[in-house]
């Protein structure tokens, strides 16, 4: 009898052991079928509607970036909104961050085609996304560098919707940037 507790001991550790391998084997898997359905979007190749079912935050994060290399733009912010509320604040800085890419991205194609006043539109709506995922993670350097990217958009576009209205004597002062330069000796 003194022994019987030491096998039912045994056995309830030996059956949680088994459990966990389980558990963890699973985890493996689904990591791995994640990390396959990552790799299927970098070459080029969207998922199957199957795998979509059971895809990860992640993967359809990756989704929406893949819709955003095709040009698939209204498919990539549909995805993206979805993704909003879903995991924690550094995945969700990134998804702010990724619609702050996509519509800085719209803008710069509006610049491209002279429709100034649609892109400022874009642009505004780039760096509010910005500064979305920068509340969420304020050490998002790629965000902080792309919001700032943005805001030098502005004055650019602002220029360049007033420039029709200038004399031609006067398109030399619109060369010059707005930018700062580099502060020249020691301090």
């Amino acid at each position: 009898m003194k022994g019987d507790w030491r096998v039912r001991l045994a056995a309830g550790l030996a059956l949680m052991l088994a459990l966990s391998a389980l558990l963890e084997f699973r985890q493996w898997r689904k990591a791995s079928a994640a990390n396959a359905d990552v790799a299927e979007l970098l070459v080029g190749h969207d998922i199957a509607p199957e795998r979509l079912a059971v895809a990860s935050p992640q993967v359809l994060l990756a989704r929406a970036v893949y819709f955003v290399r095709h040009e698939r733009y209204g498919d990539a912010l549909e995805l993206l909104n979805l993704l909003e509320a879903q995991g924690d604040a550094a995945f969700c800085a990134d998804v702010y961050y990724n619609q702050g890419n996509l519509q800085l991205t719209q803008a710069l194609d509006r610049v491209e085609k002279a429709e100034i006043d649609q892109a400022r539109v874009f642009a505004e709506m780039a760096k509010e996304a910005y500064r979305r995922a920068l509340l969420l993670v304020p050490g998002h350097w790629d965000a902080k560098y792309n919001l700032e990217a943005a805001m030098r958009l502005m004055p650019e576009m602002d220029r360049v919707s007033h420039a029709e209205d200038e004399p031609p004597e006067t398109e030399s002062k619109r060369l010059w940037t707005g930018l700062p330069g580099f502060p020249r000796g020691l301090p």
